[in-house]
């Protein structure tokens, strides 16, 4: 390792040329090739997964997305004939736009459960081509700018549904920005000197742009959801700054202690680099530890995360101590290059806030492992209150149209409505028929159960659906 540093340390410019040279390369090819995610998150084996296979095979028409469009009068009813005037030239644009197969009004015989019993709200269903992951942006975007022209005073619109939820939701924006800003105050706090400030957030920076491109290409290699980047940079930025700030406070170190920059640098990345590199390598090991559960989106995100990871090692042990040549004994602060000038070197270790706490922790281990063990239990106390689950529209911002749609659903059509389970059935034979109309006979007397909506049957047809309502909204402990 210590040969290794002094090339990169006397070759410094080389070695900042060949980061540059893959920063541009990884962008031109990135312009080439663009990129290839898939919000997929299709669990195989499970019976979701199987229920979805039938009812695509069955009726590739309806294979899409469905989505609601709901509104709601506060005075009078939905069925007022303003508003099913101007409901009504809503839904017949949405019919007609891209991408929408067809749309279930409730002014229609076939959606005539869709108001609710104060016929004060009710709902449409808009069916698309494909489900949400696959849809154009832009034309989902169309169908909420129709929906949300048809508000009026005394008529609330509102949309719900997956497609709608990505297409209305802002993507995170200065996110990454952010979190560098913080780390260098913190960084110039704690170094007093800007280049020692400067040195982990260029390291970091250049590796997560390394890292986030390489993420891009390998999209079309593997399935890999939109957010995938967003993951990668908040694990790359963390361990960037991180592997880099070691390799850095162990170059100062050194230089107080009396050695020369290239001395330093080679010693730092001695004894810090080993401990990059061996964080690092475990990092990547539990990341990867995601391609066990076999779930193609999560092994996605452990793989991009770990790329990630990998160049930000790199870029500790290779272009760190280039730069570090680079500022020289501009690590150090003006005050501490005077100090050091006037005093002459110390010895590492010897002096300063954290040698006389690590003295004070020798001398009452006992004490402080008790109280340290003490706090974290505490801190650990919620977790015997967790309940694991998955977040719906119920968790979007109150001001959302998605979170609208799914009060007023709520308020109308009751908790449940928000969270139907749907049974998918094979029934070729009429005795498959009859036991399956059992079965929802025998589900409306379970509790917990508010509706059982069997779906009306073409003859001929041998997949069969029924619609179960709970009476407890999807996030209810119940």
């Amino acid at each position: 390792m210590a040969g290794f540093a002094r090339w990169c340390f006397r070759h410094r410019f080389w070695v900042m040329g060949a980061w540059g040279a893959l920063l541009v390369g990884l962008v031109v090819l990135t312009g080439v090739v663009g990129t290839a995610y898939s919000n997929n998150f299709n669990l195989p084996g499970t019976e979701s997964t199987k229920a979805f296979a039938l009812l695509s095979k069955a009726f590739p028409a309806q294979a899409g997305d469905s989505d609601t469009i709901v509104w709601h009068v506060p005075k009078g009813s939905v069925n007022d004939p303003a508003v099913k005037a101007r409901i009504g030239v809503m839904l017949d644009k949405l019919a007609a736009a891209p991408q929408v197969v067809s749309v279930t009004s409730p002014y229609t015989v076939a959606g005539s459960g869709q108001i609710s019993r104060d016929g004060r709200t009710a709902f449409a269903t808009v069916a698309f081509t494909e489900q949400a992951q696959d849809l154009s942006s832009a034309d989902v975007q169309h169908v909420i700018d129709l929906a949300e022209a048809a508000r009026a005073p005394g008529l609330q619109v509102e949309l719900g549904g997956r497609a709608i939820e990505q297409g209305a939701q802002a993507p995170p924006r200065n996110s990454e920005a952010i979190g560098i800003v913080a780390a260098g105050i913190i960084l110039f706090v704690a170094f007093g000197s800007m280049f020692s400030t400067l040195l982990p957030l260029i390291t970091a920076v250049v590796a997560l742009a390394s890292g986030i491109l390489t993420v891009g290409l390998v999209s079309h290699a593997i399935s890999l959801p939109v957010f995938g980047p967003t993951l990668a940079a908040l694990i790359g930025l963390g361990v960037g700054i991180d592997y880099a700030l070691f390799v850095v406070t162990r170059h100062r170190n050194g230089i107080k202690a009396g050695m020369t920059p290239e001395e330093a640098a080679v010693r730092s990345l001695n004894t810090s680099g080993r401990a990059v590199l061996f964080a690092g390598i475990t990092v990547c090991i539990a990341l990867l530890g995601l391609l066990v559960l076999r779930v193609d989106f999560l092994s996605g995100l452990g793989i991009a995360a770990a790329v990630t990871v990998l160049f930000t090692m790199a870029a500790a042990i290779t272009l760190m101590p280039a730069l570090l040549g680079v500022i020289g004994m501009r690590a150090l602060s003006r005050r501490e290059r005077r100090r050091l000038a006037g005093d002459g070197p110390t010895e590492e270790g010897t002096s300063g806030w954290w040698v006389r706490w690590a003295g004070r922790v020798a001398r009452h281990p006992r004490i402080l492992a008790v109280a340290a063990t003490m706090v974290m239990l505490v801190l650990a106390i919620p977790l015997l209150s967790l309940r694991l689950g998955l977040s719906d529209a119920g968790n979007d911002p109150a001001s959302s149209t998605t979170r609208k749609a799914y009060d007023l659903l709520a308020a109308g059509f009751g908790p449940g409505f928000n969270g139907p389970l749907q049974l998918v059935a094979q029934t070729p034979s009429a005795s498959d028929q009859a036991a399956l109309t059992r079965l929802a006979d025998s589900l409306r007397s379970e509790p917990g159960v508010a509706a059982v909506i069997p779906a009306p049957t073409r003859p001929g047809q041998d997949l069969a659906t029924v619609t179960v309502i709970p009476d407890s909204a999807p996030q209810d402990h119940q």
